[in-house]
């Protein structure tokens, strides 16, 4: 009885383990003091899956305005965007917290638009000068943050997007308001656009406007600001979904938005086809990256046509020295080119070549995951349970350190029971 007591308290214990691990998968909750506000706030802060794993690596950022509001969703959809799908870049997700809805709706309500609006007792202002003195600052410094990011707001934290765009510009590269509510204080949000979209003089910015079923919003009066002074300076789109409501729209038109600023990221496998040469789709992300000022590993699709492009063009003995090569321009690739290679070299030649490569990386990627797991896989392919083992109990152990998703543990547990 004595015996069966222990395993299931160490099941238990190991259940808690992972449970723990996965369920603090919506990243971490970061305190400010706040100077500006004069009070305490909070951010939730949700790191890329493989942050860890790749520090030559940098992140566009997304800042969600109603935080704790929307943050559930929006992680879920970046996941499947993101990461599994790498339609765009990974990205660092920041929600800005609030403290209740009546601070919340002051916070996002300018003080005043111009002469001609109705005055309204909100304090955007301050709330702008929170997130450009505070909280970006708090990000860029603790995060490797790249310079790509996004304001994202929905209804009232629309049209606080709105304003943002209008008094600090140049604070983002790409604005998201989703159903902002410019019928506040008599659509003062319009006349204020009127006054300033044609004298600002700032860098070249996108700005992504969508409404769901809503006919009371205000927002083609703002469309009509934008179309009658033609701002050089705001690259604009508005998308209408008229089969959503007001509260089903934000991770739709989000989805469509990201999918719009980061469009030339992800290369569909019939484009891919159309590329000349392997060197030609590495510079397509070289210059990508430069545009946006973030470093990251070319989306896995990529990467896999070059090597089946030089095994198709029985170029494979070039393969080294165009990785190499590849890995001065695009350093935060090196990991996937090698474990890429590693995948070519166990079909085409043996596990026991591949082997090589992925141990002379070992120390580099030790905080990588799926490094872990692919020397596992390979021992286990040359039947060496004993050293396969070995490395998938490091690769739970790094999981359980870095909060990984449970699919994670699911398979290294899997593994670990296969090669015991």
């Amino acid at each position: 009885m004595k015996k069966y007591i222990i395993v299931f308290m160490l099941c238990l214990l190991a259940y808690s383990a992972v449970g723990k691990a996965a369920s603090l998968g919506l990243g971490d909750r970061v305190s400010i003091d706040s100077k500006v506000l004069s009070t305490d706030r909070e951010l939730q802060v949700l790191l890329p899956e493989n942050y860890f794993a790749n520090t030559q690596a940098t992140y566009p950022v997304i800042y969600l305005i109603d935080g704790d509001y929307n943050f559930h969703g929006v992680s879920g959809m970046l996941d499947l965007l993101a990461n599994k799908g790498q339609l765009i870049p990974d990205v660092i997700l920041v929600g800005i917290a609030d403290k209740g809805t009546s601070q919340y709706h002051e916070y996002m309500t300018p003080s005043v638009f111009d002469s001609k609006a109705k005055p309204s007792k909100g304090k955007a202002a301050k709330f702008i000068r929170f997130i450009t003195e505070e909280v970006k600052p708090y990000i860029d410094n603790n995060y490797r943050s790249a310079e790509s990011s996004t304001l994202v707001g929905h209804s009232m934290g629309g049209l606080f997007v709105l304003n943002m765009l209008l008094e600090k510009p140049s604070a983002f590269n790409n604005y998201v308001a989703i159903s902002p509510s410019v019928w506040v204080a008599d659509q003062g949000i319009v006349a204020k656009a009127k006054e300033k979209l044609s004298k600002a003089q700032h860098k070249p910015v996108s700005l992504f406007l969508s409404l769901a079923d809503e006919t009371r919003m205000g927002q083609y009066d703002f469309i009509n600001a934008l179309d009658l002074t033609q701002p050089n300076n705001i690259n604009w789109q508005f998308k209408h979904y008229p089969d959503e409501n007001h509260n089903s729209v934000g991770i739709i038109a989000l989805r469509d938005s990201l999918k719009a600023i980061y469009k030339p990221w992800y290369i569909v496998e019939n484009k891919l086809a159309t590329f000349k040469t392997p060197e030609s789709i590495v510079q397509h992300y070289q210059t990508i990256m430069t545009e946006f000022g973030f470093s990251q590993p070319m989306p896995s699709t990529s990467v896999q046509e070059i090597f089946r492009r030089h095994y198709r063009n029985k170029n494979a003995a070039s393969l080294p020295t165009f990785i190499e090569e590849t890995i001065k321009k695009l350093p935060a690739s090196k990991q996937a080119l090698i474990t890429m290679q590693a995948k070519y070299v166990a079909h085409f030649d043996s596990p026991k070549a591949s082997l090589p490569l992925l141990i002379a990386v070992e120390k580099e990627f030790s905080q990588s995951i799926d490094h872990l797991k692919a020397i596992a896989s390979t021992y286990e392919k040359l039947e060496d349970n004993g050293m396969a083992h070995e490395y998938y109990q490091k690769a739970l152990v790094l999981a359980e350190k870095q909060k990984a998703n449970q699919w994670q543990f699911n398979i290294i547990n899997a593994k670990l029971v296969a090669t015991k």
